[in-house]
C-alpha cells in the first residue's frame, strides 16, 4: 500500500522541525495549550486534487496542495521576522525528501494577519508538488 499523503505532509513536517529558534509546534490533533506570552507555529497540511500528469494507465500522477503555518505570537508585540525566515526555510525550488518520495516547493506567501485575543497570527503559505506512481 502506498502512503504518499502521510509521506509528503511528514517531508513538510520534518522540514518545519528543524526551524531554528525554538519554536513550540501545535501539531494537529494532538494537545497544545499555549501561554500568554508565547511564540509558537501552528501547521495545517492542505492537499488539492491528485491528477494523471503522464500518459497511459502507469502515467505518473501530480498531487499538488498547500502548508500552512501560522505564526502565532502574543498581540501587541509588534511585527516579528517570523513570517521571513519561514520563507527563507521553505524557499522556492527546495525539495524535501522522506521515504522515498520528493516534495517541491513552488512559491511561499504570506496572507494577511488576524488578531484574535491574546495572539496575532500570521498565515505562511507553502505551496507544493510532487510526482508519483500511479494509484
Amino acid at each position: 500500500m502506498a502512503s504518499y499523503f502521510n509521506d509528503i505532509q511528514a517531508a513538510l513536517d520534518t522540514r518545519l522541525s528543524s526551524y531554528s529558534g525554538g519554536y513550540e509546534i501545535a501539531w494537529p490533533n494532538t494537545n497544545f495549550e499555549p501561554e500568554a506570552n508565547q511564540t509558537f507555529l501552528s501547521p495545517t497540511f492542505i492537499p488539492a486534487d491528485t491528477v494523471q500528469a503522464g500518459l497511459g494507465e502507469n502515467g505518473k500522477d501530480n498531487t499538488q496542495g498547500l502548508y500552512q503555518i501560522d505564526v502565532v505570537y502574543p498581540a501587541g508585540s509588534g511585527r516579528s521576522t517570523i513570517p521571513d525566515g519561514l520563507a527563507d526555510h521553505f524557499k522556492r525550488g527546495t525539495i524535501l525528501s522522506y521515504n522515498g518520495l520528493n516534495v517541491r516547493i513552488r512559491s511561499v506567501s504570506i496572507s494577511p494577519a488576524l488578531t484574535e485575543g491574546a495572539f496575532h497570527f500570521v498565515p505562511i503559505t507553502v505551496d507544493f508538488y510532487t510526482y508519483t506512481d500511479a494509484r
